[in-house]
Parts: C-alpha cells; structure tokens; sequence
C-alpha cells in the first residue's frame, strides 16, 4: 500500500483450541489460550497434536503475515479454508496477502469469497476497493468505498480513499467533499491532509494547499512528499528561498527522492546558482526522473 492507502489487515479473533488442555497434560502449559499471544512455536505444536485445527493454521498465517512470509502465511490460510470453507476470515487474510504479491485476481476472488460469507463487513469491500484502485478499475473502487461507507459511516478512511479516487477521474468537488469527510472524522489523518492540499493546488487556492500541505507536516514531520509538494506551491507564489527550503528537507528526510532534486534544480537555476542546478538535475536523472531536456540544455549552457 503506498502513503494513501492503508489496507485492514485482518479480523481480530482470538483462537481457543480444545487442544490446549491435552497438551497442558503433556507439556505443563498450554499450546496458547486467550491471556497469553501464542508464538509459531506454540502453533507448531498445535498442529502438531491436532492437524486439524482451522484455528491453529489461521492464527500462524497471521504471524506468518506479520513476520513478512507472505507465502507461509498463504499456505496457512489456505489450510485453515480447507478444514473449515466458511471461514470467512481466512478468506479476507489470504486476500489482504495475495494483493501485497500483487496477485489482485486472487485477491478478489478471495475478497468475493468473504463478502458472499459475511455481505456486511464495511473493511473487506475497503479492501477490494484498495485493490481494485491498484487494478485501475476506478468504478468498482468507488462502489466498495460508497458500499464500506454505507455500512460503516464513521469509516474515514473510506471517505479518503473514495476522494482519491474520485481524483482520478477529475472530479474536484467529490474528491474535496469525501477527502474533507475523512478529516472532520479523523483529524489526525496527515494524508488526507496531504492529499486534500493536492485538490486545493488543483483548483488554483493556494494558501489552502500550503495550509494543508503544513498540517500533514505538523502530524508526519518525516512526510518528505508533503514538503515537495508545498515547494511547488511556493515555486508557483515565486517564493524561492521557501521553495528550496522544502526541496531540501525532503530530501534530507528521504534522499531518493528524484522529483525533490529536479525542482530544486529548477530553484536554483533561478536563483543563477547553476553549478548547484546541474548537481541536482545529475541527481534526479541518477534515481531514474525524466529530467526536461530543455532544462538540462539551459543549465549546462549557464554553467
């Protein structure tokens, strides 16, 4: 998921397992119980002593999941659907897996699968939205977000995702009324801010995208994405010394970040710091940005 997006990772469930009490006649302890987080060590035994536990497999895939082995956590899933197909759960855990391989047809089908199960849990059509917005299928990402949101009316990262979407096709005062929404229900959401910063730009207001852009920083001071774009802004207000500010710190937050580099070369090169300009423009064309060949001529021609 990148900043924008953030993907419900999967039910809160605690597993008992009958299993439990016959290894605490074995061992001195239980494999795990609804006190204490089991390990993967503690599900191995589990499963161990009975192969049949849905619990057990879904509750390792998960740790699987949390470790960053989305493979095992796959295959845990999907035993858990083996031993128990209406585990609408594992359904939505294997789908939230498949799409960080993006592997999105699966996903879906994963996601369907768990909304023919259970048709009134708002997180799984976000998270088919989420997909469906990475598929480039807009239209359906908007029907899961406005179906999350119909089910869940506080859900403010729906609101925000739905803006974003919205966005996509054009639609400023959608994308500025659901983006607003996500705000006034979470106001410390830093990429609504940040992204809602993104619209007021793209109407032409100025001030309310520096404001917006400021409050993400506020929230996320590490948000380098939010100093370039209020450097653009001020590039556009012809406040250079701000605009150079912001290009650095972002790139001091993150120094990868090409398109940071290619606008301050742009600052500096109006600023007729052109040995600085052309430092820059190398840096961005190095980290793969596609520098404006005119620019490129007219600061090495100033040199």
């Amino acid at each position: 998921m990148d900043s924008s997006q953030t993907m419900i990772c999967h039910f809160n469930r605690t597993a008992l397992l009958l299993v439990a009490m016959f290894l605490l006649s074995i061992t001195g302890s239980p494999a795990y119980d609804d006190k204490h987080a089991p390990s993967i060590e503690d599900l191995n035994r589990a499963i161990a002593i009975n192969p049949n536990s849905a619990d057990a497999y879904y509750d390792r895939g998960i740790l699987w999941e949390k470790q960053g082995d989305i493979v095992k956590a796959i295959s845990d899933f999907t035993q858990t659907i083996k031993i128990n197909p209406q585990d609408k759960g594992a359904y939505f855990s294997r789908g939230n897996a498949y799409a960080q391989q993006s592997n999105f047809t699966q996903a879906i089908a994963d996601y369907n699968k768990a909304i023919e199960l259970n048709p009134q849990d708002a997180a799984v059509y976000y998270n088919r939205g989420l997909t469906y917005d990475k598929m480039g299928q807009v239209s359906h990402a908007l029907s899961d977000f406005s179906q999350a949101i119909l089910l869940d009316p506080q859900y403010a990262e729906s609101y925000h995702n739905r803006g974003l979407s919205w966005l996509k096709v054009g639609n400023l005062t959608q994308a500025m009324a659901d983006i607003s929404k996500s705000i006034e229900l979470n106001p410390n959401l830093a990429e609504a801010f940040y992204n809602r910063g993104i619209v007021f730009e793209a109407q032409g207001k100025l001030m309310d995208a520096i404001n917006d852009f400021s409050k993400a920083i506020v929230l996320d001071p590490a948000y380098a994405e939010s100093y370039v774009n209020r450097g653009e802004v001020y590039v556009q207000q012809d406040d250079l010394v701000a605009a150079r500010f912001d290009f650095t710190k972002a790139i001091e937050i993150n120094p990868k970040i090409a398109q940071a580099y290619n606008n301050r070369a742009i600052v500096y090169y109006q600023l007729k710091q052109y040995s600085k300009a052309w430092e820059d423009l190398q840096k961005a064309v190095f980290l793969g940005y596609k520098v404006d060949p005119g620019l490129m001529k007219a600061v090495k021609q100033a040199l």
